[in-house]
């Protein structure tokens, strides 16, 4: 619970607005950029490696782990989340520097161009000027780290510029969907190969390959996005590559026994289905085998694992009940209900009354739209 915040504001950030940046790109195809890029090869090249030094470390830094694995203490962070000045951490700085870097190069160039829809304007302005009122509201009662609710955000709006600069055209957007597949590919195969020599983590007393949220994310989104271009490139070798990524990719989510990632995959798969018509053989086929791999790799234990999913069954050996959940959501419920028009604002605890066996006190609530109510009311 400790991780889960942080996980996955990360594993949402460089993807997420990668993503966004990504579909302005391809409509921006016909501006003066594109017919500028699409001059001399010699400089696509040098554009194409100046992308890979820039997005490669972002790439990195979605799969780097918040918390130190394995040395004893759950809570010692790695170097570069732990603070700085103030309210930043080292990651912050370093994406902050980025993003003044190339937004210093956005204000100067007369090429370049960022069009931020349109349609996101109005709700960015409201959300913005709720932050702003939760940030006064809780800087009066005492509030500290002001930053620490909204820096996702920030860094993600921040993101967007960076990603908007380096995929300004259809040829640029596959060019940095093929550094993510590859980067990926690679990933996967370090965390098989550290698996197969006896590597990995443990879960509820099964050893699977990685434990990482984001990075099972990043995975899950590798195995959806292998599978689709499977069925839009036209050569076989290509077809065959992604299949096999794509077949590696669900394999690995599989094994790593953790459910909230089997249902991003399952949902995933499932909206293939209905959108690809033609594909719809190729993806139960290979969503059938990899299922089929793993309940024969774990026996009996992926078949409980699978029945832990019914919420409505009492606890077992791979599942637990939920009273510190339920207890949570009730404490934040009961701050709601005391301050319901402008919540208890940003920087600000609230006592946890009935989960103290677990935490004593707590800045946030495993819930959004409460945690939304919560920090910024109902503005």
């Amino acid at each position: 619970s400790v991780r889960a915040h942080g996980y996955r504001a990360r594993s949402r950030g460089a993807a997420g607005v990668m993503s966004a940046a990504i579909q302005p790109a391809i409509n921006y195809g016909t501006s003066a950029w594109a017919q500028y890029t699409a001059q001399p090869d010699g400089r696509n090249l040098a554009r194409r490696l100046c992308q890979a030094m820039v997005l490669l470390p972002l790439f990195w830094l979605v799969l780097l782990p918040e918390y130190v694995q394995g040395l004893g203490d759950p809570e010692m962070k790695s170097i570069l989340y732990r603070g700085t000045m103030g309210p930043l951490r080292m990651i912050d700085a370093l994406l902050l520097g980025v993003i003044a870097a190339h937004g210093i190069v956005w204000a100067s160039s007369r090429r370049m161009r960022i069009h931020f829809p349109r349609t996101l304007a109005l709700s960015g302005m409201g959300f913005a000027a709720a932050i702003a009122l939760a940030m006064i509201y809780g800087a009066l009662h005492g509030g500290t780290n002001l930053f620490f609710d909204w820096r996702a955000l920030a860094l993600g709006i921040g993101m967007f510029v960076v990603f908007a600069l380096w995929v300004q055209t259809p040829a640029a957007a596959r060019s940095a969907m093929y550094l993510f597949v590859g980067f990926m590919a690679l990933r996967i195969g370090m965390i098989y190969a550290s698996f197969l020599r006896g590597g990995g983590d443990v879960i509820v007393g099964v050893r699977i390959p990685v434990f990482d949220g984001p990075t099972l994310s990043a995975i899950v989104f590798t195995a959806v996005l292998a599978l689709w271009m499977s069925g839009c490139d036209h050569g076989r070798w290509q077809k065959l590559l992604w299949m096999t990524l794509s077949a590696a990719a669900y394999l690995l989510v599989l094994l790593c026994f953790r459910r909230t990632f089997w249902t991003e995959l399952g949902v995933a798969t499932g909206l293939l289905l209905l959108l690809r018509k033609q594909q719809r053989k190729r993806t139960l086929l290979l969503a059938t085998v990899a299922v089929a791999a793993v309940a024969l790799t774990l026996g009996p234990a992926f078949y409980q694992r699978l029945q832990s999913l019914d919420f409505t069954s009492g606890e077992s050996e791979f599942s637990q009940g939920n009273p510190d959940h339920v207890g949570e959501l009730l404490d934040a419920w009961e701050q709601v209900q005391r301050q319901p028009i402008l919540g208890i604002g940003l920087g600000r605890s609230y006592p946890t009354l009935r989960i103290q066996e677990w935490k004593e006190e707590s800045v946030m609530v495993h819930n959004a739209p409460l945690h939304v109510w919560l920090k910024y009311g109902l503005v």
